[in-house]
Parts: structure tokens; sequence; C-alpha cells
């Protein structure tokens, strides 16, 4: 794996790039039997059959002939760990493990007693090598070692973020769960449009997501990785907010959100809570939601993120949140 300077860069590009948006779509890739004509990314069609093995998979090296539904699954990428979860299979060996553990709780109860060798985050391709797995789904940032990969066993290079609905299906057509997967997403969608009625009596209050990272500063974004909530959720978005940057405390004072949920910052967590931290500000003091007990902290640090168990956790954090009148 390219070798990057820091583990904090590291985590920074698989995590999605906090600072730079990256929920943004990416181009699709097809999914199809290998005795079918090669079909162009956006013109393609899943396969009807989850049992329709062998398959071929178009990606962003190629194509990968998928000659049985694997069983041992690893993944050199953090982030797919989760889709895999999500899809209710666990990969034999995987990037970031004990991260994941320290890290991302939602995440890491599911993947507790699950036995996954930890390839660590500067992927140890030996280790990868020995668990013998059936097919390797990795990420754009190993694109340069997708032969190195392939030798090992076949490989489907996937975006580190893309789409999360668009991954999720993808991943769960290289592994033959294509059933599940519209499941999930079948019922996140009832759900959410269960969510959005009951909270049909917050839709003229403003909602806003940030991060704080100290010293008075937060991180916000605007560029489309939470509209699964706004949108699904009929959340009202806080008017004025710039697209991925750095917020002062001044500034958010200004928008002055209804409701405000502050992620947690798993870089640098703050003792004891954003709210303790900030009690004594009277600029803090002064916005509304913190006047309504309506900041939320929310201990997982994955929902700007593009990974499914990101969204379909985070519909039911903000129903808790919110749904009480």
């Amino acid at each position: 794996m390219q070798r990057r300077g820091t583990i904090f860069s590291a985590l920074s590009i698989i995590l999605v790039l906090m600072i730079t948006g990256c929920a943004g779509g990416s181009s699709q890739q097809a999914i199809e039997p290998a005795t079918n004509k090669h079909m162009e990314h956006q013109d393609a069609t899943p396969v009807k059959s989850e049992s329709a093995f062998p398959r071929t998979i178009s990606h962003l090296s190629g194509e990968t002939v998928i000659q049985e539904k694997p069983i041992k699954i690893a993944t050199p990428y953090i982030a797919f760990v989760d889709y895999l979860a999500v899809l209710d299979e666990y990969p034999i060996a995987a990037q970031g493990v004990s991260t994941i553990t320290a890290n991302f709780p939602s995440l890491s109860k599911r993947v507790a007693e699950k036995n996954i060798i930890d390839l660590g985050m500067e992927v140890d391709l030996e280790k990868l090598l020995a668990v013998q797995p059936d097919v390797i789904i990795a990420a754009e940032d190993m694109r340069d070692q997708y032969e190195k990969l392939s030798q090992i066993a076949p490989t489907v290079i996937l975006p580190q973020a893309g789409d999360w609905r668009e991954t999720l299906q993808q991943i769960a057509a290289i592994i033959g769960k294509e059933k599940k997967a519209a499941n999930v997403l079948a019922e996140f969608d009832r759900k959410s449009a269960a969510y959005k009625e009951q909270l049909g009596f917050r839709s003229q209050q403003s909602v806003m997501f940030v991060m704080y990272r100290g010293k008075e500063q937060f991180i916000t974004w605007n560029d489309g990785r939470f509209d699964p909530f706004y949108d699904g959720l009929g959340l009202k978005r806080t008017e004025g907010v710039n697209e991925n940057g750095q917020l002062s405390l001044e500034s958010l004072a200004q928008l002055n959100p209804d409701h405000l949920f502050v992620i947690n910052n798993w870089q640098a967590p703050i003792q004891g809570g954003v709210k303790e931290a900030l009690k004594g500000s009277n600029v803090w003091n002064s916005l509304n939601a913190v006047k309504n007990n309506r900041v939320y902290e929310l201990a997982d640090p994955s929902l700007p993120g593009p990974m499914a168990l990101a969204k379909i956790d985070g519909i039911e954090e903000i129903m808790k949140a919110m749904g009480k009148p």
C-alpha cells in the first residue's frame, strides 16, 4: 500500500476527508454475468440471480471475474468493513480493525468477536497473502497495487467515498448478496419515511451538523453528505452554511441553528464533551440550541462519512434526539 507520512493523514483520507468534501457520487461500476457482453458503466444492470457465478465485475482498474460466491473476503480499506457488516458479512482480514475498535462504537459492536485479522493501517501484504482470500475488495488508494493484489486473489477496486447506496450495491454484487442490500435499502427508506412523518412538527426548526476542533473552532459541511437526513427526514437546513470549512464559535452563533448535532472528533476528543468545554462562553450560551437544550453530542464519529452504517444508525440517532416534543 502506498505509504503515507502519518497515521493521521491515512485516516483523514480513509475516513471521509473531513475538511474536503467527498460525499459526492463516483462513476458507477457495472456488474454482469461472465458470459454477457461488456456494458457501459452508466447503463449497467445488476445480476438478476445471486447464484449467477461466475460473474464479471467492471471497476476502477478494469474487469475481474469472480468464479464462485466468495467465502473468505479481505478488504484493505477500513470503510468497506462497514458495508460488509451491514450486509451481515464479515471479512477474514481488513485494514484498521484496532482503529475501529478504539474509535467507532457502532461498527465496533458489529465486528466484536468476529476474529477479523487486522492488516494494520499501513496494510501488510504478507498478512493479506497468508489468509488466502477468495476475493479482495480494495479502494482506489491501492490502485497502484492492483497487480500485486490480483496475484493474491481476484481484486476489485472501488471509489474511496462514492455514494453510500451505490457502494453497498456494488459490494453486495461482488459477494452475491444483492437481495440483502435491496432489503437494507428498502428498510432504510421505510424508516426514513416513517420518521419524516413523526418529525413533521420540527419541519420549521433549523438543524446543523458540526464537529468540534477545540479552541472554539468547528468543522462544517454543505456538500450533500447529510442529504439522507435533511431530505429523507424532512429536516430544515440552516441557511448560510458554507461548504466544507472551519467555523468559529462567533460564526456559528450568527447561523444560530435551532438544533445542533456535535459529532465526536475521534482524532482529538474533547474531554467531558463540548457542552462542558464551552459552558462558560457567553457566545455559546447565546445559541438557540443551547438555550433550548437542543445540542446533541454524538459519540460515533462516522456520521459525516459515506458509509452505510453511518446513515442507518444516523437516522436512529436523529430520531432519538428530535422525536420528543
